[in-house]
């Protein structure tokens, strides 16, 4: 039986193989094999997530942000294809630490949370998006131990794009030029989604499951819309200038 994220992560993984091919040629081949093949798991991971927003469809859209971004900074920065696949892996399993049951120590006594090995055990009837807080946490680690053996893959460098996309990032934090290609594919994949709007309802039911909704106010998905505007000039637009120069380089980034 076809199901939607097997579909996805079919159409993802040819897209990425036919440009990894035409982009940086036969050279790159190893590249051209391991990115679909990483695109496919990690689509089908999370494609077996209850979140009700962080799902197969968000993961899509901040890996093809992150695509175009880089897209557009190539025509003014020397690009490989080792930067781009690491980059593009990174946006692929940025959110894969919200499947319970990903990691090897997760199970009935709870899910791993830190590199100790510390557990969190969630609350009857919670979803995967009571591992909001720990996920950044979470998907670093499984890409941290599922991708140990693989060459010529960097496990640290896709941990530390990875860890771009913590939000609120830590006081002082500097990001190099990928994990800051990440944060913005991930602010840009999930606010600039045409259906965005729409989808306010699920990332309320997210908020509650973690107490969000009491810290910032909100009593109503109707309140994330009338916020938007607000929650994009101050915590999002100072980190996502330099990727819109890079999107508006191109026609499918514009």
């Amino acid at each position: 039986m076809m199901t939607l994220p097997e579909l996805a992560a079919g159409a993802l993984e040819k897209f990425l193989a036919t440009h990894v091919s035409r982009t940086f040629g036969a050279s790159q081949a190893r590249f051209g094999e391991l990115l679909p093949a990483a695109a496919r798991i990690a689509l089908e991971c999370i494609g077996n997530s209850d979140a009700l927003y962080h799902n197969v469809e968000h993961t899509m859209l901040v890996t093809l942000a992150g695509h175009d971004i880089i897209r557009g900074r190539a025509l003014h920065t020397h690009v490989t294809a080792e930067d781009y696949t690491h980059t593009i892996i990174a946006c692929l399993t940025h959110d894969i630490g919200y499947v319970r049951g990903l990691l090897k120590g997760d199970g009935p006594d709870g899910y791993v949370i830190d590199a100790a090995g510390n557990k969190v055990v969630l609350p009857r009837g919670s979803s995967d998006a009571g591992l909001m807080p720990y996920h950044v946490d979470r998907s670093k680690l499984y890409v941290l131990d599922r991708l140990e053996a693989v060459l010529p893959l960097d496990r640290e460098r896709v941990a530390r794009n990875i860890e771009g996309t913590r939000f609120p990032s830590p006081e002082g934090q500097h990001y190099d030029d990928e994990a800051a290609i990440v944060r913005a594919a991930d602010f840009i994949g999930q606010l600039g989604d045409p259906n965005y709007i729409r989808k306010a309802n699920a990332l309320y039911h997210e908020f509650e499951e973690v107490g969000i909704n009491r810290q910032l106010g909100y009593e109503s998905p109707a309140d994330i819309v009338d916020r938007y505007p607000q929650f994009y000039w101050n915590m999002v637009a100072p980190h996502i200038q330099g990727a819109i120069n890079c999107l508006n380089m191109t026609a499918s980034g514009r």
